[in-house]
């Protein structure tokens, strides 16, 4: 059957079409894509798929799901093996609905795009230890806490999650522990055995339950009691007073005994100078 000159020429568009989609299926897509975020630092991360050469780059998309729009994220356009794209500045919204997609290309030829799940950047990110610091007084602890520096500096985010501190406190003698609660700032704990070693760990707490990491154990002793300068005074003085006593009543009992025997030595010196 004869082709007209236009049916051969949608004939070649075609073949073209689908040897482009050949050639691009072939290609390796990245796997395991999938959004990392720690106190709200938000990082895509992605796996090479299998057979991936050395030359290969990867380019990254965003998605917000209200504007319905992809946007290359362009810091993440031309990356290399390895490397992972930052995505915080991408997403701004605290409560919006975030996906990301990769793709890797090469001069000739791209990958399908991998797409990661929806991500909240208020809900999903983990928090980190807080800042703590404790010191000893007496028969208590002073508590000092303040969330991590990163997330101060980024947007001041803690007024729409943070709750409170969860505190743990354990006496390093006999592991005996209890817990409360504590807020930014300065905390005092009361009613503590003077003189011991407690440990203490926090964690934040949230409204939207974020995954959290608790900070390393902060130890600090109790002091010792201070010293009562009256009652060692009056203590000092009885004992001064007993030790009076006792040499009195030694030097009274003493006498009647020595005296003979003084006038015995004194009788006996005439008899050692004769001889």
């Amino acid at each position: 059957m004869n082709l007209s000159g236009q049916q051969r020429s949608l004939r070649v568009w075609t073949d073209f079409f689908f040897l482009i989609q050949a050639v691009q299926c072939s290609f390796p897509s990245p796997q395991n894509v999938s959004i990392v975020s720690f106190n709200l630092k938000h990082k895509l991360t992605w796996i090479p798929g299998p057979g991936t050469e050395a030359f290969t780059k990867f380019r990254v998309q965003s998605l917000n799901q209200r504007r319905k729009l992809w946007v290359s994220v362009k810091s993440c356009s031309d990356l290399q093996l390895g490397e992972t794209c930052d995505l915080t500045e991408s997403f701004t919204e605290r409560l919006g609905f975030y996906q990301a997609r990769v793709q890797a290309f090469s001069q000739d030829k791209e990958s399908n795009w991998t797409t990661s799940k929806f991500f909240t950047p208020l809900l999903d990110t983990t928090l980190g230890p807080p800042l703590v610091s404790v010191t000893g007084c007496g028969n208590c602890l002073i508590l000092r806490l303040s969330p991590p520096a990163s997330m101060e500096q980024n947007h001041n985010p803690l007024p729409y999650i943070y709750q409170h501190y969860s505190i743990n406190v354990s006496r390093t003698r006999d592991k005996a522990q209890f817990a409360m609660k504590a807020s930014n700032g300065e905390t005092l704990i009361n009613y503590l055995e003077p003189g011991a070693e407690y440990c203490i760990t926090a964690f934040m707490v949230t409204s939207f339950n974020n995954p959290v990491v608790p900070s390393d154990p902060q130890c600090s002793l109790t002091s010792p009691q201070p010293l009562n300068t009256v009652a060692i005074f009056l203590s000092a003085l009885c004992l001064a007073f007993t030790l009076a006593l006792l040499i009195c009543a030694a030097l009274t009992y003493t006498r009647p005994l020595h005296t003979p025997l003084l006038r015995a030595f004194m009788g006996f010196l005439p008899f050692l100078e004769r001889r």
